[in-house]
């Protein structure tokens, strides 16, 4: 199945970021990982790449770290009519869901794409709908910045006269930045170093992410961030604010940016969502559209259900 997989990512730049088998394969380890495959007149259709571990003594499927999405990817024939994509879709999706390894919960976060769950729902799975911010098209950066809240365009103005922005070569500095913050906040930061790497040497090998750092005259860092694109999108994906510079409006800048810079490799920016309230008002700010998606889990043991997962 992972052969099957790897060729069909090579040979269709359809599939999106992270459900590519490069980034399974390059983030986690042979067996924490696993993909289930569907074919037609050898042909694959669908698959549906899944993390795999354990909690406590449950083994559970669940979204993989820094990996915002999972779920469903589904090869459309372009001719087919409505109803026929829709049985497609359920045929499909049946298939892949009786070949998913015995777990005792399965948990993923599907892509914003997939908008029809019904045949994990009629398999007994349930769904709780989350949502993200997106800037559907960002070629027209002065229409964009015109579409940010007022407090954010002042935010950016501000910060522009005090600080520089540089690309990173290394994620050590953010990995500090991170730790401090969680211990600030007594609490402990839930990535290893070792992991940051492995993504950020991923976006090196494959041209396809960039740290960025806001500075000061001084040298200090206010803040850092890390954002990734493939042909369909660019996606915020993981950043801090040194708690010592706070006002400074150096994450809008940063944003700001990766916005600007990503415009000239992909279409839209995905500000990866967050169901934080004081989040999700920061990202509603730059104007995005609210998008929805699914988050889909199923908890088979009666004993894992004691405990609400």
């Amino acid at each position: 199945n992972k052969q099957k997989y790897k060729k069909v990512c090579e040979e269709n730049d359809s599939v999106p970021f992270f459900l590519h088998y490069n980034w399974y394969n390059t983030l986690f380890s042979e067996n924490d990982w696993g993909v289930v495959v569907e074919e037609q007149n050898n042909k694959v259709v669908g698959f549906i790449p899944y993390y795999i571990t354990k909690k406590m003594k449950f083994k559970v499927i669940v979204p993989p770290a820094l990996t915002p999405y999972q779920g469903v990817w589904l090869n459309y024939n372009s001719e087919q009519k409505y109803t026929n994509r829709l049985s497609f879709e359920k045929k499909v999706m049946t298939s892949l869901i009786n070949q998913l390894p015995k777990t005792d919960a399965f948990k993923q976060k599907f892509y914003p794409e997939i908008t029809n769950w019904l045949p994990f729902y009629w398999k007994g799975f349930s769904q709780t709908t989350r949502y993200t911010y997106v800037l559907d098209e960002i070629s027209d950066l002065d229409s964009l910045f015109t579409e940010f809240r007022e407090n954010i365009r002042r935010e950016i103005r501000k910060a522009e006269k005090s600080l520089s922005i540089e690309s990173l070569s290394s994620v050590d500095e953010l990995y500090e930045l991170k730790v401090k913050t969680y211990l600030e906040q007594k609490d402990n930061y839930p990535f290893s170093l070792s992991l940051l790497k492995k993504v950020f040497g991923y976006c090196l090998k494959y041209n396809c992410g960039e740290l960025l750092a806001a500075k000061d005259k001084e040298g200090n860092i206010h803040s850092i961030i890390l954002y990734v694109w493939d042909k369909h999108s660019a996606y915020y994906l993981h950043g801090v604010t040194n708690s010592d510079f706070k006002t400074t409006g150096s994450m809008s800048l940063l944003l700001w940016e990766a916005i600007m810079r990503s415009s000239s490799k992909t279409k839209t920016f995905n500000f990866e969502g967050s169901m934080i309230e004081p989040i999700e008002r920061y990202f509603r700010a730059f104007g995005g559209k609210q998008t929805p998606y699914f988050e889909v889990s199923k908890t088979s043991s009666q004993l894992l259900k004691l405990f609400n997962y």
